[in-house]
């Protein structure tokens, strides 16, 4: 992400995945809204995210590390990064999982299977088997028939239903349902993924980014059952740097924003 001009941010409106469930309940956060008049709009087509960020309609946004990558040349700089439900720590691990009665033992046994993802800007779906597969000369739309399915459990749910052969799934989520590891197995893993994150347009008030960030490393994981990450840490710019090259180096990637 760059630091150069950008338009005056004049609100404090923040733009958020709606798929990464952020913890909208928590006290410290709600108490963040109160005083600051802080704005929040949730976005399922990342696409549309992406576009409003570069045309700078807000603030600041939380969004998956991959759709980071899209806009490491805007305005933005980091703020936070999320932290992991099992480890709390800001990296996670993404699981390759197919249903426990499938004869394959390697991923490589699955081509032309289908294989589902959650959008093409999420990094454990898309971009870490796009990561895995790389490495051994293939891309991701060209060895697999790979299209959009539900997030989290209804990537694993679709491979159990058999609505899809494979997936790519948040480990954390893959760990939460005991069930999951008597209906699916893991073939393969990539590891130390950066988490979501917090950018901010380099534009926004000092006092506000800062204040952003003391609350965002106060925000716990809120009330929610189902939440998928467990609070905040120092944004880990040395490990989006990495990501961001490994991205690069990936076939064309598929998203112009």
């Amino acid at each position: 992400m760059s630091s150069g001009a950008s338009q005056t941010v004049t609100r404090l409106a923040g733009a958020f995945d709606a798929n990464l469930r952020f913890p909208f309940d928590a006290s410290a956060w709600e108490a963040f809204v109160r005083q600051r008049g802080c704005e929040a709009t949730t976005y399922t087509d990342l696409a549309l995210l992406t576009t409003a960020l570069h045309n700078g309609s807000y603030a600041f946004a939380y969004l998956p590390s991959a759709n980071c990558f899209y806009l490491r040349k805007a305005p933005y700089v980091g703020v936070a990064s999320a932290v992991t439900a099992v480890t709390r720590l800001p990296r996670q691990t993404s699981v390759f999982v197919v249903a426990h009665d499938n004869p394959a033992t390697d991923w490589r046994q699955l081509r032309g299977k289908r294989y589902g993802y959650i959008n093409t800007f999420c990094t454990t779906s898309y971009f870490a088997p796009s990561i895995l597969l790389a490495a051994d000369g293939f891309a991701l739309t060209s060895f697999f028939d790979s299209f959009a399915v539900p997030p989290w459990q209804g990537q694993i749910d679709a491979v159990v239903n058999r609505s899809i052969d494979a997936t790519m799934v948040y480990e954390d989520v893959w760990i939460a349902q005991p069930n999951n590891a008597k209906s699916t197995k893991v073939l393969a893993r990539i590891s130390d993924l950066p988490t979501p994150a917090v950018i901010a347009n380099v534009e926004l008030d000092s006092r506000d980014q800062a204040a952003l960030k003391h609350t965002l490393l106060g925000v716990g994981p809120g009330t929610a059952t189902n939440a998928l990450y467990s609070g905040f840490a120092d944004y880990q710019e040395a490990s989006m740097q990495r990501f961001f090259t490994e991205l690069a180096a990936l076939p064309a990637a598929p998203n112009s924003a």
